[in-house]
């Protein structure tokens, strides 16, 4: 089953999130003719810590909606007029994400369905902080791990958190994630209880083949619990056209993260005004697509590698795989259809 991540939604709080189930995300089961639809439900720390936040149990129930995982990445507002670098703090050197990440698991215990159940988290934190936060990190994680242990001796509900690699963070390609799972030790519990979200549109921005990444993860017997299935558009700054386009995709409130591929190499930019005086090149912007989509305007996209990790993924029958275009807001809107209408259409062009 694919479902599609409901930070695409402003939703951060508990009213909000019960008028979204009611409206968009019933809406697109609707659309779809489905008698059930999977969603990753994105909940901030606002929402988790409401008291009455395990009542949703019932919305989904009464709406059909699937919740096996959650996206437990941006802890506060991931719709405030600028996030940008702040999407990623509390970074996981700091005991406010790990209490917000148990207390979503207890959450995700309590609403979510299934025997195994996943949260994608920050991939420890942006490269701004250097790896000096690593040890307290580690020390973190292998808590949370203990954690996700007990919770699992107390409800029979296996809770797995991944660690989800972002251009410019400190994990940023399966190398990174490796190398952080060996110094976390190879006690069974670590990868019973950590795994890695593979998100192909990072994948892609960082220019690390889907396959090599997922082959990594195998090799290295690191569970995929997640596949957030996401597409980026590529650039020819030789082309006019395709520039004044890409000025179009430039907006306050999140990071785009651009790779610019020349016949002097590979350079990277954290975000996209450094990359409108460049003349040269093959871009590749962290800016989450349509995934149905193979042309934004006159841009290409990387919608062929959503198939290509797809097909490179190992047999797991717990894995989640979702749609997660949360940019939709951000879209010129000479390309950006209705929103329901919009995530239907993806979710029919991957089953």
């Amino acid at each position: 089953m694919i479902g599609y991540c409901t930070n695409v939604h402003a939703a951060e709080s508990l009213p909000d999130i019960r008028s979204m189930l009611n409206g968009p995300v019933r809406s697109v089961r609707q659309r779809l003719g489905w008698e059930t639809l999977e969603i990753g439900l994105w909940l901030n720390q606002t929402v988790v810590f409401d008291p009455a936040v395990a009542s949703l149990r019932e919305d989904l129930d009464r709406l059909g909606v699937i919740v096996r995982g959650c996206n437990g990445f941006p802890q506060t507002s991931f719709h405030a007029p600028v996030v940008k670098r702040s999407v990623y703090r509390p970074h996981w050197g700091e005991n406010d994400r790990l209490w917000y990440t148990k207390r979503l698991a207890e959450v995700l215990v309590r609403i979510g369905h299934g025997p195994v159940r996943e949260i994608s988290t920050v991939p420890i934190g942006h490269q701004e902080l250097s790896s000096e936060i690593l040890p307290v990190a580690i020390k973190n994680l292998l808590d949370l791990v203990d954690f996700l242990s007990a919770l699992e001796d107390e409800s029979g509900i296996r809770v797995v958190v991944d660690l989800e690699p972002e251009p410019d963070c400190l994990l940023e390609c399966s190398s990174d994630v490796v190398e952080l799972f060996d110094r976390l030790g190879d006690a069974p519990a670590v990868r019973r209880y950590l795994g890695v979200c593979h998100d192909t549109c990072h994948a892609a921005v960082v220019r690390e083949p889907q396959a090599q990444a997922l082959s990594a993860y195998e090799k290295a017997e690191i569970r995929v619990g997640k596949v957030q299935c996401s597409s980026v558009p590529i650039v020819d700054l030789s082309i006019p056209d395709q520039r004044n386009f890409l000025r179009e995709l430039d907006e306050p409130r999140w990071l785009h993260q651009t790779s610019v591929e020349s016949d002097s190499g590979v350079a990277r930019y954290e975000d996209l005004a450094a990359v409108f005086d460049k003349h040269e090149g093959l871009a590749r912007v962290h800016f989450h697509v349509p995934v149905h989509l193979e042309h934004v305007g006159p841009l290409q996209t990387t919608r062929n590698e959503i198939f290509t990790a797809l097909a490179a993924l190992p047999q797991d029958a717990d894995r989640i795989v979702e749609v997660e275009t949360y940019a939709w807001s951000a879209l010129p809107h000479s390309v950006r259809p209705d929103l329901v209408e919009g995530v239907a259409l993806e979710l029919e062009s991957l089953v």
